[in-house]
């Protein structure tokens, strides 16, 4: 943590925290970490002790918050930028986890989550999938505590045919997710879990993984209804009745839910991640914005993974707000008029990127707004083109800014950017590691056999079987009754 006092002055700063609101010549002072206060007017800290960090012509804003990012992919740039979901997860997904190592899995995370800085994000929810041992742990979280980035660390369950593999069985990999939270107690990287994938794994190892994951008091997630029209990945109803959704159970994707899932998941406090591109690429379905707010769940957006789109937030966000204004804006011309308002702001996309993102990760007492006690993860845009200030900052943030336009990131009151440049990390080495790993990466994946569509066919039906097992199985005793 930072000993040093630090304001961050100059710039136009939106706190995302309605007793302060937006301050057009406002200042963010910082001490120890934390933001000490949050000021209208810049002048009241001028000559203060501490180092100045220079916003002019800047937009001071909360770090984004990406609440579903699988580092461990982050070689594989657009590799799957013309796949499917069952062609990305029979070949992209299973394929490299059938062989990747912990090395270069560490690799892998760790340029994830310099790329996640670079872009404005401070936190994520570090989604590994592809624990093939311990060690694939291990280095997946020294990558992270290397970058600097605060983490939830959502520990896989998911099995991979990875050889040799030190598990015998489920129950050793629940005792190494045991481990791995007695060793994450403090720091910026928490524990978390990612549940296998529902249906693919009998029904009572996912009531084993979140019973244990409850005990740790770590935070769930799982890939929840993220294929339309499928049976896979869903089993609410046979999770509700023996007790399996937890309140803060973080529920990714989700576009196949149906009015009565949706009901069930307000009604046991879940928690909600959106990832367009992803779902609108592969054939998930439509990012269920609208759907998530109407039972009352204020949803986070999240980049997923960089094999398919932008692993820059501000463009999931952007995709996301428009995408749902579209389809607002369809239904009032389907009465034949036309719409005479926009329901849903800029404000609001921000908020999925920073509160709402915060909050599904169950961190909003720490950050997410810039408010004063919580810790000080901030960034600051400058426009790439600064040749006129914005009319509209907020509108700015959320239509207009990329990654080239973040010129500063703190975390924890560490500035991790300083003038469009990440520090404290050699760059060069950084891409050495990342090339040479993502060439044995190829070399893995030249040796898989070619799936045709017909073979993936195949392999998606049985494994819809094998959920339909699963999912009756959780009532091979009898239906259970309503307490």
């Amino acid at each position: 943590m930072s000993s040093v006092r630090k304001v961050v002055t100059g710039g136009h700063v939106i706190t995302m925290d309605d007793r302060y609101g937006d301050l057009p010549h406002g200042a963010v002072l910082i001490e120890d970490g934390r933001i000490a206060a949050v000021v209208r007017d810049a002048a009241e800290l001028a000559g203060a002790d501490a180092e100045t960090i220079d916003a002019d012509g800047g937009i001071v804003l909360p770090g984004l918050v990406d609440s579903h990012r699988h580092t461990w992919m982050a070689l594989m740039r657009a590799i799957s930028a013309d796949q499917s979901l069952p062609q990305f997860l029979g070949t992209t997904f299973g394929g490299t986890g059938s062989f990747l190592t912990a090395e270069d899995l560490g690799t892998a995370s760790l340029v994830g989550a310099l790329e996640a800085l670079d872009a404005g994000t401070t936190t994520i929810m570090d989604c590994c999938d592809c624990v093939n041992t311990p060690a694939h742990a291990d280095a997946a979280i020294d990558a992270l505590r290397t970058a600097g980035i605060r983490a939830v660390y959502a520990y896989g369950m998911q099995k991979w045919d990875f050889t040799p593999t030190p598990f015998a069985g489920h129950d050793d990999r629940l005792k190494d997710l045991r481990r791995v939270r007695d060793e994450l107690r403090d720091g910026l990287v928490t524990p978390g879990v990612l549940l296998s994938d529902f249906g693919t794994v009998p029904f009572e190892h996912t009531a084993a993984e979140v019973r244990l994951a409850a005990d740790l008091g770590v935070v769930i997630s799982s890939h929840t209804a993220a294929a339309t029209g499928s049976i896979l990945l869903k089993g609410l109803r046979e999770m509700r009745d023996h007790g399996l959704l937890n309140p803060g159970h973080v529920h990714i994707h989700c576009p196949a839910l149906d009015e009565r899932e949706w009901r069930m998941m307000a009604d046991t406090g879940a928690k909600i991640t959106i990832a367009p591109e992803t779902e609108m690429q592969m054939g998930m379905g439509i990012p269920p914005l609208r759907p998530a707010m109407d039972a009352g769940i204020a949803p986070g957006v999240s980049t997923d993974i960089v094999c398919v789109g932008s692993g820059d937030l501000f463009s999931q966000l952007r995709l996301g707000l428009q995408t749902q204004r579209m389809l607002d804006n369809d239904r009032v011309h389907r009465t034949g008029t036309m719409p005479w308002t926009i329901g849903l702001t800029t404000k609001d996309a921000l908020a999925w990127g920073t509160t709402n993102g915060a909050d599904t990760l169950g961190l909003s007492d720490r950050i997410g707004s810039l408010t004063p006690g919580k810790q000080a993860d901030l960034i600051v845009l400058k426009p790439r083109m600064d040749l006129v200030r914005s009319s509209h900052p907020t509108g700015t943030v959320v239509l207009q800014s990329t990654a080239a336009d973040v010129d500063t990131v703190l975390v924890n009151g560490e500035i991790r950017k300083r003038n469009g440049r990440l520090l404290g990390v050699d760059l060069a080495a950084v891409r050495a590691r990342a090339e040479a790993a993502l060439t044995r990466i190829h070399e893995g994946h030249a040796e898989l056999p070619d799936l045709r569509p017909e073979d993936l066919r195949a392999w998606w039906e049985t494994a819809e079987r094998m959920a339909t097992r699963s999912f009756g199985s959780a009532y091979a005793d009898g239906i259970p009754q309503p307490s």
